[in-house]
C-alpha cells in the first residue's frame, strides 16, 4: 500500500484487484479479516459539495467510522452536509452542535475535538495551511487536489509531507486516477512497453465552465466576496488549469513516471470578458518538454455554448493509446476496460484497508509535485514565458495573503497579461 512512484508502479496491477475486492465485499471484511476494534472518528474541513463527497465515501470505506466534527466558513453549509450524511448513513453522524466549527479557525478547532482521520476539502489556497496543522497534531489525512496554489504552498506541501512520514501518518491524495482500477491496468500496459517507446502525449478537456459568480450583497467585505466566488480568484484555486486539470496532468505523470523539465503555454479570457468572471482565465495550451524528447500537449478552456471534448492520448512507436477508452491500438490492439470505476470511492477503501493493516499509504509527493505542474502552466501563460520545474519549485511569488481577517482590504487583483505580468 505504499504508494511512492516506485513503489506505486510496480504494484499497480495487484492493488487494482485488492481494490476491486474491497468494493465488493460486505463489512467488516473489506478490511480483510483484520480486528476492527478501534473506530475511527472522521472530521471534515470545508462542507462543499465535494467534501460531503468525500466524507460519505469515508463513511462507506469502513463500518467502523464515524463522523465526528464539520469544519466550514458557513454554518449552512455545515448544516446541509450534515444532513445529506445523516441520510446515507444514519446512526454514524456524531456532530452535535459543539463540534460544528465556523469562521476562519474552525480548522483548528475540529483539530482540536478528537479526530483521528481528517479530510481536507477546502479551497486550495488553503489547504497547505490546513494540511501542516493536521500534520503537527497527529491526524492521517485525506486531502483533495490540488494541495496549493502558489510555489510556497508547494514547498509546505512537501515539508509537510516529510513530517507525516517521520510520524506514521497517512497521506491519501484526491487525484482519483490513480485509483481507477482499469486506468491502472492500462497504464501499466504501456509501462510495460504495449506501444512501444512513448513519443509524446494529448490531453484535451473543453467544458462549458462552472457557475457564475455570486453578486456582492450588502455587508460582504472584501474577504467574503472572494471566498464566496472561490473558483475565480487564483490566490484560492489556482486557476481551473491547476484545480481541475490537474487531473489529466497527473495521469501523465504518472505515466511516465517523472515531471517536465519545462513548460511552455498560452492562454487568456474570451468569454470571461466582465468582472463578474473575476480575474482567472478561460482557456490554457501548454506544451510540456522532457529531458529525453518527450513532448506533453496539454489544452484545455471553459467556455460556454462551445462543443466539449475530453480526452487523454498516448503515442509510442508501436501504437497509441486511449487512455479514456482504455484501449491501445496498434502492434498489440486491445480493450482492457470498459466501464469505469468508482474511483472516488476506492480511493477511500484503499486508504483504511490499510490502516487496518497497519500500513501507512503517502500519496504526498505526487500530488505536490502534479499541483506544481498545473501551477508552472498557468504561470507560463499568465507571462508569455517559457518555465523550467527548477525556477516554478523556486518561484518567489506568493498569491495566499500571509494573514487573513474578515475586514481586510482585498482589492480584486488585475487579470495577467502575457508578455508584460513578470515572472517572480
Amino acid at each position: 500500500m505504499n504508494t511512492d512512484r516506485r513503489t506505486f508502479i510496480r504494484n499497480s496491477s495487484a492493488t487494482a484487484g485488492t481494490a476491486a475486492l474491497a468494493t465488493q465485499l460486505a463489512f467488516p471484511t473489506v478490511t480483510f479479516g483484520v480486528d476492527l476494534a478501534k473506530k475511527f472518528k472522521i472530521g471534515l474541513i470545508g462542507c462543499g459539495g465535494r467534501g460531503t463527497g468525500a466524507a460519505a465515501q469515508a463513511l462507506s470505506a469502513d463500518s467502523n467510522t464515524e463522523m465526528w466534527a464539520l469544519a466550514d466558513l458557513w454554518p449552512e453549509q455545515i448544516e446541509q452536509t450534515r444532513q445529506i450524511l445523516d441520510k446515507q448513513h444514519s446512526g454514524r453522524i456524531n456532530v452535535p452542535e459543539g463540534r460544528r466549527f465556523t469562521g476562519l479557525n474552525a480548522y483548528q478547532e475540529l483539530l482540536d475535538s478528537g479526530v483521528d482521520i481528517v479530510l481536507i476539502a477546502t479551497p486550495p489556497g488553503f489547504r497547505p495551511q490546513h494540511f501542516a496543522a493536521a500534520v503537527d497534531a497527529g491526524k492521517h489525512v485525506f486531502a483533495e487536489k490540488p494541495v496549493a496554489t502558489d510555489a510556497p504552498g508547494v514547498r509546505s506541501v512537501l515539508a509537510t509531507n516529510e513530517k507525516a512520514k517521520a510520524k506514521g501518518l497517512a497521506v491519501v491524495s484526491g487525484l482519483c486516477w490513480r485509483y481507477e482500477t482499469n486506468m491502472r491496468k492500462t497504464v501499466k500496459a504501456l509501462q510495460d512497453g504495449a506501444i512501444g517507446k512513448i513519443v509524446n502525449c494529448e490531453s484535451t478537456r473543453y467544458l462549458k465552465g462552472v457557475a457564475k459568480m455570486a453578486e456582492r450583497q450588502e455587508g460582504w467585505t472584501d474577504l467574503e466576496y472572494q471566498l464566496r466566488n472561490w473558483y475565480y480568484f487564483t490566490w484560492l484555486s489556482g486557476d481551473f488549469i491547476a484545480e481541475q486539470f490537474v487531473h489529466e496532468l497527473d495521469k501523465m505523470s504518472w505515466l511516465l513516471g517523472r515531471y517536465p523539465a519545462s513548460v511552455l503555454a498560452s492562454g487568456g479570457r474570451i468569454s470571461r470578458t466582465e468582472e463578474k468572471y473575476g480575474h482567472v482565465f478561460d482557456h490554457f495550451n501548454a506544451m510540456f518538454e522532457y529531458d529525453d524528447g518527450v513532448r506533453y500537449y496539454a489544452s484545455t478552456r471553459q467556455q460556454p455554448n462551445c462543443d466539449g471534448v475530453f480526452r487523454d492520448h498516448v503515442f509510442g512507436t508501436e501504437g497509441w493509446c486511449d487512455l479514456m477508452k482504455f484501449t491501445i491500438y496498434g502492434k498489440n490492439q486491445q480493450r482492457i476496460g470498459k466501464n469505469r470505476t468508482n474511483m472516488h470511492q476506492l480511493e477511500h477503501d484503499e486508504m483504511y484497508a490499510a490502516l487496518r493493516q497497519g500500513e501507512i499509504p503517502n500519496n504526498g509527493e505526487y500530488m505536490a509535485h502534479s499541483t506544481l505542474m498545473g501551477l508552472m502552466a498557468r504561470e507560463s501563460a499568465y507571462t508569455g514565458k517559457q518555465i523550467t520545474w527548477d525556477q516554478m519549485l523556486k518561484s518567489k511569488k506568493r498569491y495566499v495573503p500571509e494573514k487573513l481577517d474578515w475586514n481586510m482590504k482585498l482589492p480584486d487583483p488585475p487579470v495577467a497579461k502575457p508578455g508584460i505580468t513578470p515572472f517572480i
